[in-house]
């Protein structure tokens, strides 16, 4: 080597150098050697799906970068959602990359599980099933959170192969106050839904629709709709509860009433309402079946309990009265004691004496979450397990242990070890520890499905990105394990959802089911919203929900749990006494249970 080649490599050398010290990083694309064909590289897709953190069903866009979902958003043309997400819903990403997700089956092996192969847990949960439902009928119980009407299908019929009922679906929040209320006063099995964004005055007795009530981004966009400014006027709203959130914080006026006073004041609003006439359109018999409902509410009992200034009261009573289009919300999702059964009553009762003709509530557009079993259902399932009249108990994403009273009986059922009890989820939480078999299964950004968490909005579910485990879908297990293979209804899941949409006239070819998949489901593109054109012991807990927690289902993500403290103001002292002379006075003087002013049925919902 001469000295001039040797100036020449010595000089590149230290240009390399200095190119890789530079704070510059390089800007180059490296496409996949095998990439799908609906991926640029560089540029992101979108994919719509359905949010499952919760049984509101919001549709979501998930964007996805190389083979991988980096961000969630909401898709403009739900209806439910309209494009808005909740904090809960931008986290259920961090559930497909979280550390702590599984990635095998577990087997229980003595105090502790071992590891096995997905083909091992498949065969051992037919084994189980098939044995258990040679044995005898209704060997094997499944208890699950709220699905789409064709996965609960497939569990029908796969449960009905293994000789056994139906399934118990189990919501933390099951709204069984207001399903009853229903049931009573407007003769709907179900929740209803509520028109809010056509109402002029609001009134909530503790609904927290900010937060964790039925479809709280649904019904955020409906109160924005309602208590915008349209002109010189806007829509009021006024909140009734012993503990003021999110919701209270946004009402035009925070009525703080004492624990377990929200149907008394219902009630004393309903006689205030009689008397200024609001009831003179009703029938003369149900009138007069209101009347001897309120006779027991006179204004001093209701604020002396209440604890209500008397000016405050009468003012609400005032504007109530000559409101327009009033809506009543009843109690939040926390209050599901009889005090919560009672102001739900009271809540439908005054809604028809102010709405006789019940315009903004729609009882046909009902909320999914009503599907969900009264926690009795639930907990006799439990029961038959820790009698030994189960062989098989499955439990599909749910985490009763954590959400149910530790006397409830739960851990004593799972421990009693008479049932081979199988957890599928993608986490170990109480209710898996005790589990014998814990078999993930497919998150929701990585499944085929429909959901519908209202009656008119169907919505999809598709797989958004590659798979980071092997984890088979819900779907494709009960048809592996419920069904023969010559009796299977579908070959794989995806088959068994398009076959049902077909059979029901949803979708006509393979072309409506892929502008299906890419709208989000089968639903009426939304439009903007439009403004409205105008307990018995002396110390008593107040249950106050949030938005950031709803009922603690996935908490360990760090971005549920980043968005701000919503405010907590409770009444003076609410929380945790009562004055001593009412805690001293029989249950029955002290609030009796307000009836329904009628037959059940008695105000027709409009569809």
């Amino acid at each position: 080597m001469n000295r001039r080649t040797f100036l020449k490599l010595a000089g590149f050398g230290s240009v390399a150098f200095a190119s890789g010290c530079s704070p510059e990083s390089p800007k180059f694309l490296y496409s996949l050697v095998h990439a799908p064909e609906d991926m640029v590289t560089g540029q992101a897709t979108l994919y719509a799906s359905t949010c499952r953190e919760c049984p509101a069903g919001c549709g979501i866009l998930a964007k996805n970068r190389e083979a991988r979902v980096i961000k969630l958003e909401g898709n403009p043309l739900h209806p439910v959602n309209r494009g808005a997400l909740c904090m809960r819903g931008q986290a259920a990403l961090q559930a497909v990359y979280h550390p702590d997700r599984l990635k095998a089956p577990l087997l229980r092996d003595g105090k502790g599980f071992r590891e096995i192969s997905f083909a091992e847990a498949r065969t051992l949960l037919a084994a189980r099933a098939h044995a258990a439902a040679n044995r005898d009928q209704g060997r094997v119980g499944l208890v699950t959170e709220v699905v789409g009407e064709i996965q609960m299908e497939l569990f029908r019929a796969a449960l009905s192969e293994w000789n056994s009922p139906g399934p118990v679906v189990f919501e933390p929040f099951a709204y069984e106050a207001l399903k009853q209320a229903n049931r009573e006063v407007f003769g709907v099995e179900g929740l209803v839904s509520y028109r809010m964004e056509e109402a002029y005055f609001l009134v909530s007795f503790g609904a927290d629709f900010l937060e964790t009530w039925l479809s709280p981004v649904e019904y955020a966009w409906k109160f924005k709709a309602m208590h915008a400014l349209d002109g010189s006027a806007k829509g009021e709203f006024t909140h009734i509860s012993p503990c003021q959130g999110l919701t209270g914080a946004n009402a035009d006026h925070w009525v703080a009433c004492a624990p377990g006073s929200e149907a008394m004041v219902a009630m004393g609003l309903v006689r205030r309402m009689i008397d200024a006439g609001r009831a003179a359109a009703l029938p003369a018999d149900h009138r007069a079946a209101l009347d001897r409902a309120a006779a027991d509410y006179p204004a001093e009992r209701v604020l002396a309990a209440a604890g209500i200034p008397a000016a405050q009261f009468d003012a609400l009573a005032a504007r109530l009265s000559a409101a327009r289009r009033p809506l009543v919300l009843g109690a939040g999702a926390g209050l599901a004691d009889a005090n919560g059964l009672k102001t739900q009553i009271a809540a439908n009762l005054l809604n028809g004496v102010l709405d006789p003709t019940l315009s903004r509530i729609d009882g046909m557009d009902r909320h999914r979450v009503e599907t969900a079993d009264r926690r009795a259902d639930v907990l006799t399932l439990f029961q038959r397990t820790a009698g030994g009249e189960l062989d098989l108990l499955i439990l599909n994403n749910v985490n009763p242990l954590f959400a149910l009273p530790a006397g409830s009986g739960i851990r004593k059922a799972l421990e009693a070890r008479k049932a081979f009890v199988v957890s599928m989820g993608a986490f170990m939480d109480e209710t898996a520890e005790l589990a014998d078999l814990i078999l993930p299964v497919a998150l929701p950004l990585e499944t085929w499905d429909i959901y519908n968490g209202r009656g008119s909005a169907l919505s999809t579910l598709q797989p958004a990105m590659g798979r980071l485990t092997d984890a088979p879908l819900l779907g494709d297990l009960f048809l592996e394990a419920g069904f023969e293979e010559k009796r299977r209804p579908a070959p794989d899941y995806r088959a068994f959802v398009a076959d049902r949409l077909l059979l029901a006239g949803r979708i006509r070819n393979e072309l409506d089911w892929l502008r299906m998949l890419q709208q989000g489901g089968l639903f009426p593109a939304a439009a903007a919203p439009a403004g409205a054109t105008n307990s018995d012991a002396a110390g008593r807990v107040v249950a106050c929900t949030a938005a950031v927690s709803h009922d603690r289902r996935g908490t360990g993500r760090r971005r549920a749990r980043a968005g701000p403290a919503p405010p907590r103001q409770p009444r003076r002292h609410a929380g945790h006494s009562m004055p001593t002379a009412a805690a001293e006075r029989p249950a029955a003087a002290r609030d009796p249970t307000p009836q329904p002013a009628g037959r059940a049925g008695q105000y027709a919902v409009r569809s």
